[in-house]
């Protein structure tokens, strides 16, 4: 049975570059696995005052992260961590407090960054793991950098023969991680 697999993208522009590996990983995912592309830019910040009384893009992103097998953590390089977008959706899908959707979830990683990633990469996989979140982290972690540097093309594809194969080896193990 194909497992689904939520995708957050921790940046929602037209000419993101996270989009773009994104829809790259989708493309040339195994069919044991379907990546589907969550909304998250439209949710309001993270506030405890709503858990009683949530909006109505909590409760349909938590129900999409319920129905998930996977998920897969795709963020930017923002002022050296993950982008805010990113991070409010994982907060959102770990509260109330006792009722987290991400404990025990299998978790792949992906930084797209101009610099090397670390920062970024560190700061994911320390969520994935904090108490409240708790997931099953691939232990590769792929960092898409130097994206400024040829990895691109100007019609926003991925050019990078090195950075393909990164993924597709990446989207590979998950899926084999995920089963």
């Amino acid at each position: 049975m194909t497992k689904q697999i939520a995708v957050l993208v921790g940046s929602n522009s037209k000419t993101s570059f996270n989009q773009i590996v994104a829809k790259y990983l989708q493309s040339i995912a195994p069919a044991s696995i379907q990546l589907n592309l969550i909304e998250i830019a439209d949710l309001p910040l993270y506030d405890r005052d709503f858990d009683d009384n949530s909006p109505a893009q909590y409760a349909r992103f938590r129900q999409q992260i319920k129905d998930a097998d996977g998920v897969l953590l795709i963020s930017p390089e923002h002022n050296g961590g993950l982008s805010a977008m990113l991070k409010n959706a994982i907060d959102i899908g770990s509260r109330a407090s006792g009722q987290s959707l991400w404990i025990g979830k299998p978790a792949g990683l992906v930084a797209v960054t101009a610099t090397d990633g670390a920062g970024v990469s560190g700061q994911l996989k320390a969520i994935a793991n904090a108490h409240y979140i708790n997931m099953k982290v691939l232990p590769e972690v792929v960092n898409v950098a130097g994206i400024f540097g040829g990895v691109f093309n100007e019609q926003g594809e991925i050019v990078s023969e090195e950075v393909k194969q990164k993924l597709q080896n990446f989207i590979k193990d998950f899926a084999d991680f995920v089963q």
